[in-house]
């Protein structure tokens, strides 16, 4: 074991156009979303400023959501994330 968490993530919209593809199967070191929203800043600049435009807090344009579930009705980013979850990135005005 390399101590890594395995998720399939996806997004759509800004958040997509910043990181250039809509999929992607990703590790990461640890195991909230705290540590998975991280690690994507570490990998993609600019894409702090879509998640915490205002300092640390959270965007309130996107939802983050485990397995279909919004991060903030679980643990908020103390969220756990474990191996072969889902996780997505979504603006709130995306739909269908």
């Amino acid at each position: 074991m390399d101590g890594l968490t395995r998720v399939l993530f996806r997004t759509f919209g800004p958040p997509a156009a910043v990181i250039g593809i809509n999929q992607m199967e990703m590790a990461f070191e640890g195991s909230t979303a705290r540590d998975l929203l991280r690690e994507l800043e570490a990998r993609y600049e600019g894409l702090g400023k879509l998640l915490h435009p205002r300092g640390e807090e959270f965007s309130d344009l996107l939802y983050l959501l485990i397995n279909g579930k919004n991060m903030l009705s679980l643990d908020g980013l103390d969220t756990a994330v474990s191996d072969g979850d889902v996780v997505s990135l979504l603006p709130v005005t995306a739909g269908g």
